[in-house]
């Protein structure tokens, strides 16, 4: 119900779970999480520190807040959230997580460089770790900078984990990015058979096949992408971008029509 954005009816479920189960601390979280994306962000925070019980364990609640603050772009709120549970780390893979979640917060406010910082350091704290070296290649790539080390960075997330649909995403984008259309083609096209509900994906795809002169698949990948925007569970894909998305595919349909129109 969550990831289908059916928010009120994942809430009634979780109430009725946690009369069942009142001390159940994954379902109050997991309740925090739909209270905040429902817009209550405070009191999603509130939930979450009530659960605190100064010990090591409220590490985890700090990054729960983190993640809600994240989901209402509130990314000072989540830095020091992320901070906290930082300082309350004493092992070097207590710090793994948390320097991930901040250097996507860093790269959100795009604050690239100590993004690329906090990436770093969690590979240079486990060398195997794909999520991380996926996000520091694709935030090189979508920025089109430094393409041959970011494709290095993808490739060596996709060795360890193969048929990530979102990291041959990030593949075929940092390709698209070099001009190599059709090594980015065949990577996109898997990664939508795979994840054919991300609009991102979709969008990307319809790029490509437009860079090919596909014109027509681009407009039914861009048509597929803005129908599953509003209920996609990330929020990398927004309002802002659907809208701009919108502009294109307009633009691109009229000249479509032109053209089937003179070939009458």
């Amino acid at each position: 119900m969550r990831a289908n954005h059916q928010l009120p009816q994942a809430l009634g479920e979780l109430d009725a779970a946690l009369k069942k189960y009142p001390n159940e601390r994954e379902l109050q979280i997991l309740r925090a999480y739909v209270v905040g994306e429902s817009g209550r962000v405070e009191e999603a925070v509130k939930q979450l520190q009530g659960l605190m019980n100064k010990t090591p364990a409220d590490r985890e609640l700090y990054l729960s807040i983190a993640n809600v603050y994240i989901q209402a772009k509130q990314f000072e709120e989540a830095e020091e959230s992320v901070n906290m549970a930082l300082a309350s780390a004493s092992k070097p893979e207590e710090q793994e997580y948390p320097r991930f979640l901040l250097g996507s917060i860093y790269e959100r406010q795009k604050k690239y460089e100590l993004a690329e910082e906090q990436f770093k350091k969690v590979l240079a704290a486990d060398p195997l770790n794909a999520s991380a070296a996926n996000y520091l290649g694709y935030m090189l790539a979508d920025r089109g900078v430094r393409l041959e080390e970011s494709v290095k960075y993808i490739q060596k997330a996709l060795q360890l984990d193969p048929n990530n649909g979102a990291y041959l995403d990030s593949l075929g984008w940092a390709y698209y990015k070099m001009d190599r259309a059709d090594l980015a083609e065949p990577h996109l096209e898997k990664a939508a058979r795979l994840m054919s509900d991300d609009p991102t994906i979709l969008e990307h795809l319809g790029r490509v096949y437009l860079r090919m002169g596909k014109d027509t698949q681009a407009e039914q990948e861009w048509e597929r992408a803005l129908k599953e925007w509003p209920q996609a569970a990330s929020s990398d894909f927004d309002a802002d971008q659907a809208a701009k998305l919108q502009k294109e595919l307009e633009d691109l349909k009229l000249r479509l029509s032109k053209q089937r129109a003179a070939q009458k």
